[in-house]
């Protein structure tokens, strides 16, 4: 079961939510409301009672906190069970140390590590490269462990149903438990983030300056606490606190050097959807192609102060109504189509 946290309700996982009596709490990680369902999984798996799902996937953009979340779990898990066997391996890692076990013909040396292992943490599985034998023998290793019953966390930047280039084997085996989206932080969670941060570096700051921070930057958590630390430096050499013009200055700062351009907006949609620039300035009409080359002209329309003439030259010189035709079918998309717009969302947060 897969489950997108931004605006879904608790009550679609009752039982997951009554299988944890205890909170699971991480103390430099803030859970807003748009990542309280995380939170809940999380406690469920380290108490391993009426705990059904597995793996638990968590999946969401860069800088949403999950290797953070991944490796406070780890060390959770290990505190807890500090006999059981754990594993937290990069999916790079895993590929990399499989060459070579294949290279120097100890394949069956590579599985041993695995065979224990109670709770198995794979990061970055958008990053797993080397071909379908790595595929093959990650299949493997997943096949033992939900045969003796382990437990397995991946992290990704998008969500495995989703990842182009798996193999439909091994999606079937990661989409088999729940899937959780891990969504950058809200106005909320943002507050409430800055707040702590102040509170743990005993900055002397008013409420109403981080408040306005919290709205002005929409950014990953890494960049938001960056920040606050840049503002109090600043503050500290001038012999001041963190002042509200001070905060207003570096905001708009932020606002002019993060002004988006046709380049950025094509660069970051490319990444998103696992494609290329030149495939979304070519002829092509695939429809892996087409739908990132909408949303790119979609978010340029949206985002800049510019003409659909100058949009559709740059992607591949087509003419404004084909511009504006790829636009709205964006917006009927949005309507309907969660994916498409968990992605807009998302680079709307990466360009602002």
């Amino acid at each position: 079961v897969e489950i997108p946290l931004i605006g879904t309700p608790l009550e679609p996982a009752d039982s997951l939510a009554r299988s944890s009596a205890a909170p699971f709490a991480l103390p430099q990680f803030v859970a807003g409301p748009e990542n309280r369902l995380v939170e809940v999984a999380a406690a469920a798996l380290l108490e391993e009672s009426n705990c059904t799902y597995n793996p638990l996937v968590l999946y969401g953009p860069s800088g949403s906190g999950k290797t953070h979340l991944s490796s406070g779990l780890f060390r959770a898990w290990k505190s807890l069970h500090p006999r059981r066997p754990a594993t937290l391996i990069t999916a790079t890692d895993f590929a990399r140390e499989y060459r070579d076990a294949v290279e120097t013909k100890t394949e069956d040396q590579f599985h041993v590590p695995y065979v224990r292992v109670r709770l198995l943490v794979l990061e970055n599985l958008d990053e797993l490269n080397g071909g379908p034998s790595v595929q093959h023998v990650l299949g493997v290793v997943l096949d033992r462990l939900f045969a003796s019953h382990a437990w397995v966390v991946v992290t990704s930047r998008t969500s495995p149903a989703r990842l182009n280039g798996l193999h439909e084997a091994l999606k079937a085996r990661l989409t088999s438990g729940l899937a959780l989206h891990l969504a950058l932080p809200s106005v909320e969670t943002r507050l409430a983030i800055l707040e702590r941060v102040a509170r743990l570096r005993r900055l002397a700051v008013e409420d109403f300056v981080l408040e306005t921070l919290a709205e002005g930057l929409a950014l990953s958590v890494p960049e938001l606490v960056g920040a606050l630390v840049q503002l109090e430096g600043e503050a500290r050499l001038q012999g001041t606190t963190i002042t509200l013009a001070a905060t207003q200055a570096l905001l708009e700062e932020r606002r002019e050097r993060r002004c988006p351009t046709l380049s950025r907006i094509a660069k970051a949609t490319a990444k998103q959807f696992g494609t290329s620039v030149a495939d979304l300035r070519s002829p092509s009409r695939r429809r892996a192609v087409v739908t990132p080359r909408n949303v790119a002209m979609y978010l340029a329309r949206n985002l800049m102060e510019t003409s659909l003439d100058q949009i559709g030259a740059y992607f591949g010189n087509r003419d404004h109504t084909t511009v504006a035709h790829g636009c709205q079918k964006v917006e009927e998309r949005l309507e309907f189509d969660p994916a498409v717009r968990e992605a807009v969302a998302e680079l709307q947060a990466k360009l602002l």
